[in-house]
């Protein structure tokens, strides 16, 4: 049976006179960090100098130095991209961070991979939101919150799971539901939806894009909208979330509509697609994935820019920035 915690079982009292440091003020650092400070909590932020730094200052935030916030700091949230884990880790918080602390990641893919040899007197954590940040702060805004995983990596001090869970609760976690998941599935789950189901996404957008209005001649604009950018197809996802993938569209869909997915589903993708998910999950649990990506980030990153700029034709930003001047749609 799986374990979800909600706000009952956790308790602010753990949080008491403890400060939280926040590593990264981006997507997942600033929502976390204004959720914290709303509930009462004492946030520290240490953020390098960026647009990022300048927002945490207008927002209230007096920004840190890592290595000043790892001293003042009883709980850290490590939220900067993996990859800058190790190096942050061993050059700020190693030796500053205080015996008994705790150490949280939001994805557990440096602690997975160990990237990082963490002190054995300090506890680990994962906390890992389902959603953004823009949702993060807006639904705890609207007094909910988005779903999350969470996990104890090392417990050294017997309350690791208590802190971490009243950490969850201040953030707005707990109105939803944290769910108790090991950082190595959160990982290799996370990585395999990227890399199998966004990457699927996008390239059939980009695919599909590119034949109806280079091969066929279709105006670049309608066939935008009717791909994704009238927010038809994220809503009818949003909407899965909650009914399921396939009553989605059975309650949802025309016949027309059921019947065009019905004749073409075995045939979009093709038979191999079960070897190439298999192939990607092996090459994620074997950690090729994480020796290519570490290559790909000394590089600067080539092949994914190499993909943007594939992805983001012309035609298609064009198009793109048509639509986002010319229709009004608010969120509802």
């Amino acid at each position: 049976m799986e374990k979800i915690y909600y706000d009952r079982d956790a308790d602010l009292k753990y949080l008491k006179d403890k400060t939280k440091g926040i590593i990264g003020y981006g997507i997942q650092g600033r929502a976390q960090a204004l959720n914290l400070r709303d509930s009462g909590v004492r946030v520290l932020i240490a953020n390098r100098k960026d647009g990022y730094t300048k927002q945490a200052k207008k927002d209230g935030f007096k920004v840190h130095r890592i290595g000043e916030l790892a001293r003042k700091s009883d709980i850290i949230l490590l939220l900067i991209p993996d990859q800058a884990h190790a190096g942050v880790y061993n050059d700020f918080i190693k030796d500053g961070i205080r015996s008994g602390s705790m150490l949280v990641v939001a994805h557990g893919y440096s602690i997975r991979f160990r990237t990082f040899k963490i002190r054995p007197d300090i506890d680990v954590c994962m906390l890992a939101p389902r959603m953004p940040g823009h949702q993060i702060r807006g639904y705890y805004l609207s007094g909910g919150g988005v779903p999350a995983f969470v996990d104890v990596v090392y417990d050294r001090t017997g309350f690791a799971l208590k802190r971490i869970l009243a950490v969850a609760k201040a953030a707005g976690f707990t109105k939803a539901g944290a769910l108790r998941v090991d950082y190595k599935v959160e990982t290799d789950l996370d990585l395999i939806t990227e890399q199998f189901l966004v990457a699927g996404i996008v390239k059939l957008i980009h695919s599909g894009f590119k034949i109806l209005v280079d091969d066929f001649g279709y105006p670049a604009v309608p066939t935008l909208m009717e791909l994704y950018a009238s927010g038809e197809l994220a809503e009818v996802l949003k909407l899965a979330a909650k009914m399921g993938i396939g009553e989605v569209f059975q309650k949802n869909a025309s016949p027309t509509c059921q019947f065009g997915i019905a004749s073409s589903f075995d045939k979009v993708l093709g038979p191999g697609i079960e070897e190439t998910a298999k192939k990607i999950i092996r090459l994620i649990k074997d950690g090729s994935f994480s020796k290519d990506l570490d290559r790909e980030g000394k590089d600067g990153y080539p092949e994914v820019k190499k993909l943007w700029n594939k992805v983001n034709s012309r035609k298609l930003a064009q198009a793109q920035e048509w639509i986002n001047r010319s229709f009004k749609i608010k969120e509802i």
